[in-house]
């Protein structure tokens, strides 16, 4: 039971890396559920869905997958760059039907056209013939923008400056102040089962508050998770915490200036 124990501490420690980063050393950013984590997940699933749709429908074919996609684009830069390698097996095969004695019979008038005839109106019809690879080159980069979007801010806690805030709509900050005593989040009001959109089952998404000056609450959903669990939601709390009240805290011991990727947990695709 103790090795288990350990297993599970270190597991819950290790992931808090998918949820939590350092901007500096006196501060913290907890990622925004909604907002980054919940539309990167999806919108990578349907990435690989339809990389996994392609795949099955060529193997059904008896292609490799990504064959033709592969051969349209060679043939796009061919054709760009060396039409004459496309345009002259027409024009043999156009020889070689006008050459042919039984056609000669029945069109004796028919004469050969000059090669450089021939592939003018090739030519002429495509206008995209150099626009096309160029294409080549920018939707892959919007690709990347696509699945790599611009991160947005989670929450912050800064323990230099005392605060944890969160900014929103661009300019506006919402801010509660850490006391000097008791307990760091006094400032704040969470509730550890919020809805996470990942979960048929669960209700395990870190819902933070921050009180308005009107009276207002308004909740955030925050964290990414390598499992729906309740125990992931008191690490975060337990390492904001500890983040506050000591210099190197050992349940941030694996969280780097980046967020980790989930590379041994794809379900998430985060």
């Amino acid at each position: 039971m103790k090795l288990l124990e350990k297993w599970l501490h270190f597991y819950r420690t290790y992931t808090l890396g998918y949820s939590v980063r350092r901007v500096n050393p006196d501060e913290l950013e907890i990622r925004h559920l909604i907002l980054d984590a919940f539309p990167r997940g999806m919108i990578r699933l349907i990435f690989l869905a339809i990389l996994g749709v392609i795949a099955f429908i060529d193997l059904q074919h008896g292609v490799r997958p990504f064959d033709n996609q592969i051969q349209a684009i060679k043939y796009d830069f061919e054709w760009a760059f060396n039409p004459d390698k496309s345009i002259s097996i027409a024009y043999e095969r156009e020889l070689k039907t006008i050459t042919n004695p039984e056609y000669l019979k029945l069109y004796p008038n028919d004469k050969i056209e000059p090669y450089d005839e021939f592939r003018k109106p090739y030519l002429e019809r495509d206008s995209l013939r150099l626009v096309r690879p160029v294409l080549h080159f920018i939707w892959p980069l919007l690709l990347l923008c696509i699945l790599f979007p611009p991160r947005p801010r989670g929450i912050r806690i800064n323990r230099k400056k005392k605060v944890i805030y969160q900014q929103h709509l661009g300019k506006e900050y919402w801010l509660a102040f850490i006391p000097e005593e008791g307990d760091p989040l006094s400032g704040i009001v969470y509730n550890l089962y919020g809805l996470y959109p990942f979960s048929l089952t669960g209700r395990y998404s870190l819902q933070i508050g921050i009180p308005e000056k009107d009276g207002k609450l308004p909740f955030l959903m925050y964290g990414c998770y390598p499992n729906p669990s309740l125990e992931h939601n008191r690490y975060l709390l337990r390492a904001i915490r500890d983040f506050v009240r000591e210099d190197n805290p050992a349940s941030l011991k694996y969280v780097g200036r980046c967020y980790k990727l989930p590379w041994l947990n794809p379900l998430i695709f985060l």
